[in-house]
């Protein structure tokens, strides 16, 4: 089968949706299938690619996110492409330029096609305004928008079950267009076989001085400030240094937030951290935090698993289909840092059996989320089609 990617976000970017994408194409193509992946993209990475099953089209930056870039008008040669390349299915990554370039390409050439539900735009709505008012107007509209990108679709997939359900009561489509299909995690590359001295030897710590790891996307709606408020409370039972990585939007109120703090000498803010670097980090935490209300999946969650480094996660949103409170890692309240601290606490004052078992536990979970796993669920997905596609 020759598949269509269509993507608003692609490499040399790193995040959860490239993230998906490079690892659904590599399977996808160990097993026999053709996948192309067709992208917004600089002058320059059109020039420098080298892979003729990926195309740059022409984009310009995305101010808020300058690594994200919206395709101009890509419409008339993604079609040109897809019938040059006899594409047999398109699916959609994205709900921009890209994803209107998807539609727009399965609808002229008759092809089945599918959608990925990657970022949860309406939540997004708390994180542009605190008039409550404003939120649910500004949701029920984004909604609306969604509901209508969507339409078309033959299948519409989620990253996890609380994102699919609510998109059936969305969407109003007919049953069983909407599937769970989440996201694989490379287990060989997030491993417990990382030496974690790795990373903690440049970090400067001490023998006995505990790592508490924040990574990913810096948004707004990643809430860092509340992990670096239960920190400041950490840091009263004992010796630890957080280590935020990350690049995006929040990162300077981040900053000033760690300096009214007097946090300083205590936290390090790494900025984005190389791909071959990031599970050496996620090895030598002790802990691995989140405070996102955002999260339609939890990746770094499920990758930090993967390393066998227990997580303290909000009870919101997807994230609790990961966390096993008490097994894996523990959940606390959204925004409430005092119990955040708490659950870091239990898990820094573990004895070596406990924290084994809880080791053990988290690349279990992991493990259920392997990228063979995912990718076939994600072909029952495009069989699904077919019940669709007319």
């Amino acid at each position: 089968m020759k598949i269509a990617f269509f993507t608003d976000t692609y490499l040399p970017n790193v995040d959860g949706v490239v993230r998906a994408i490079v690892n659904y194409r590599g399977e996808l193509q160990r097993r026999g299938h053709d996948v192309f992946v067709y992208t917004s993209g600089t002058g320059d990475e059109s020039r420098n690619n080298t892979e003729k099953s990926v195309v740059f089209f022409r984009s310009v930056k995305f101010p808020p996110y300058p690594q994200y870039k919206v395709a101009l008008f890509p419409y008339v040669s993604a079609i040109l492409s897809a019938r040059k390349q006899k594409i047999d299915l398109v699916h959609s990554h994205g709900v921009a330029s890209m994803g209107f370039a998807a539609v727009r390409t399965a609808k002229t050439l008759n092809l089945p096609l599918v959608g990925t539900f990657h970022t949860l735009l309406p939540k997004g709505m708390e994180t542009v305004t605190k008039n409550k008012w404003g939120q649910r107007t500004g949701e029920k509209l984004l909604w609306k928008a969604i509901q209508y990108f969507y339409q078309p679709f033959d299948v519409v997939t989620a990253p996890s079950n609380v994102i699919s359900q609510m998109l059936i009561e969305h969407l109003e489509c007919e049953r069983g267009k909407v599937m769970a299909v989440p996201n694989g995690i490379d287990l060989q590359r997030f491993n417990q076989r990382l030496d974690p001295k790795w990373a903690r030897k440049p970090l400067g710590l001490r023998k006995g001085e505990k790592l508490v790891l924040v990574a990913g996307r810096m948004g707004f709606e990643k809430n860092v400030p509340v992990v670096v408020k239960a920190f400041s409370q950490v840091l009263k039972a004992g010796n630890a240094k957080l280590v935020i990585s990350g690049e995006g939007p929040a990162k300077a109120r981040v900053l000033e937030f760690v300096r009214k703090s007097g946090l300083q000498d205590r936290v390090e803010m790494l900025g984005f951290l190389p791909e071959q670097e990031l599970p050496l980090y996620y090895a030598a935490a002790d802990v691995f935090v989140t405070a996102s209300t955002f999260e339609t999946q939890g990746l770094t969650v499920l990758e930090s698993m993967a390393c066998g480094t227990p997580v303290v996660g909000a009870r919101a949103m997807a994230i609790p289909e990961s966390i096993d409170d008490g097994k894996n890692g523990f959940l606390f309240e959204p925004s409430d840092d005092g119990e955040c601290a708490e659950k870091i606490l239990k898990i820094l004052s573990m004895n070596d059996s406990k924290r084994r078992r809880m080791r053990e536990e988290a690349r279990a979970k992991a493990e259920q989320f392997s990228i063979p796993k995912t990718t076939d669920k994600l072909l029952k997905a495009y069989e699904r089609t077919g019940e669709f596609h007319k």
